[in-house]
């Protein structure tokens, strides 16, 4: 069961004047105002090179801003104390892990010690045949499918994910986005960077779309059209 509800839980991600990229370079985008509130799905699209990932990142607290804050709630996530920050936010990379040599099962027992919800979890995403392998042995596909469980079983408020269907197939991703609407359901919130959103049009758990265009943020209609969204990047 999860507990996305308690009392300190974070219900807003705010960009406050917030400039963002890597020090010694210019900023990937600067002058960032913008509030994500509310269970749902929060999407940010963009073309390749646009900043998905550097805010996504930035908002996850996995990246310093170069001028201005991200707030937690009310909170600088910039002083948040580590293990505060890993019952608030669970992160799912772009790219899966491929050194480790833990076993499948070893790697979700780190975030979720029930063996039971473990077996739960690994099944609702298919991976019950993978649980004792290597991850370092699994494709590319298998263990991002692992770290989406991994995120998942980490319990907390907020979901962020980087491109996280870049190496599944259309089942998986449609597996994955099933799985992610029913803790929605239940007050997670989920923020997601991606070119793949193609399945999110007309889902009425869409909560807001943020498109990056010429290192600005738009606000778009959670309610209109892929072809809608596509326009504005």
């Amino acid at each position: 069961m999860r507990t996305v509800q308690a009392k300190d839980t974070v219900d807003q991600i705010e960009a406050s004047s917030l400039s963002i990229g890597y020090p010694g370079h210019s900023p990937v985008l600067s002058g960032i105002d913008q509030q994500w509130h509310g269970p749902g799905i929060h999407l940010i699209i963009g073309e390749n090179g646009s900043g998905k990932s550097t805010l996504i990142r930035t908002l996850a607290g996995l990246q310093p801003p170069l001028d201005g804050a991200v707030l937690w709630n009310t909170e600088d996530a910039s002083k948040i104390a580590v293990p505060k920050k890993i019952r608030q936010m669970a992160f799912v990379e772009s790219l899966p892990p491929r050194q480790s040599e833990l076993t499948v099962d070893e790697a979700l027992a780190l975030n979720q010690k029930d063996e039971q919800n473990r077996e739960l979890w690994l099944e609702k995403f298919g991976l019950e045949a993978q649980r004792f392998k290597s991850i370092c042995d699994l494709s590319d596909g298998l263990a991002q499918r692992v770290m989406l469980v991994r995120a998942i079983l980490q319990d907390t408020p907020w979901i962020l994910m980087d491109e996280p269907t870049a190496f599944l197939d259309v089942k998986s991703r449609q597996v994955m986005w099933s799985n992610l609407s029913k803790l929605i359901d239940k007050g997670c919130h989920i923020m997601v960077a991606s070119h793949d959103y193609h399945l999110l049009e007309g889902n009425f758990r869409l909560q807001s779309v943020t498109a990056i265009r010429e290192k600005r943020l738009y606000a778009l209609n959670p309610q209109g059209s892929f072809a809608d969204w596509n326009s504005n990047i």
